[in-house]
């Protein structure tokens, strides 16, 4: 067991902190290559000792269920600290471009979409920690935060559908499945046809770390302490552009620079 600790507790919480998509598909491989190298050492150990082949199953097993007990616990440490991962996330796109360099928000600088771009990230982040995912079953907590939460969302969803009630007020997943009521405006045909859309999340309570209505309130707290630095670009921005607003125009700064400033004023004369 302490083999199994030492081999998934540290590169758990690695993969964890990076937060990409695939992180629990990375955690999957780890997880069962180092779990079926260690029984497989553990089981060639047993066989030193006259034990029934029950009691070696029982063993094994047992071991099997604290490598994924390892992984879970590893995983809701993190998910305990998602509020600070999401905000750090947040601050590194928002304040450096795709280069890692720092932003100037000089006045061409988008701030709005740079906005939402480090808000999708930490909603990707969040969405990684909601649940375990061992088991490589398939789930849309993605696609169900970004359209209840992230602002500005795709226009097909935010002109066309109607939600029936909030789908994240729930304290399971498994709870998301319901039923939508959508709008599909067909702009070729100007015909409004509805349909019934269901968004289904395969994740059962044991597996949830972070729920639905968590979610929901964790990401209020979220936009509410990062609202700051969005602030300070705008301004920063501002000034950016009062400055070079209060500059003389080129044509006067390239007669300086040829005629000298004395030449420059007697020709002004």
């Amino acid at each position: 067991q302490k083999k199994l600790l030492d081999a998934l507790s540290g590169p758990v919480q690695s993969i964890l902190e990076t937060g990409e998509r695939d992180s629990w598909a990375s955690i999957r491989r780890l997880y069962r290559r180092e779990t079926e190298h260690i029984i497989l050492t553990f089981s060639d150990s047993l066989s030193e000792y006259e034990l029934d082949q029950t009691t070696s199953v029982e063993m094994v097993l047992e071991l099997r269920e604290h490598a994924r007990c390892t992984v879970v616990k590893k995983a809701r440490e993190e998910a305990g600290n998602i509020l600070i991962r999401m905000k750090g996330r947040f601050s590194t796109v928002l304040s450096h471009d795709k280069d890692l360099m720092p932003r100037t928000w000089i006045a061409n600088e988008d701030i709005h979409a740079i906005t939402r771009e480090a808000r999708l990230a930490a909603l990707r982040l969040m969405s990684v920690m909601a649940a375990v995912r061992l088991d490589d079953k398939p789930d849309k907590i993605d696609r169900a935060l970004m359209v209840s939460l992230l602002d500005g969302g795709p226009l097909c969803w935010k002109r066309s559908i109607e939600f029936t009630s909030d789908p994240l007020a729930s304290t399971t997943w498994q709870e998301v499945l319901r039923l939508i009521l959508c709008s599909l405006w067909f702009t070729r045909h100007g015909v409004r046809n509805k349909l019934e859309h269901f968004m289904f999340v395969q994740v059962s309570p044991q597996d949830t770390l972070i729920t639905p209505v968590q979610c929901k309130s964790i990401w209020r707290q979220f936009k509410a302490e990062t609202e700051y630095p969005v602030a300070q670009a705008i301004l920063m921005q501002e000034a950016h552009r009062r400055s070079n607003n209060s500059l003389p125009p080129a044509w006067t700064i390239l007669v300086l620079a040829i005629l000298g400033f004395n030449e420059s004023m007697f020709l002004l004369r």
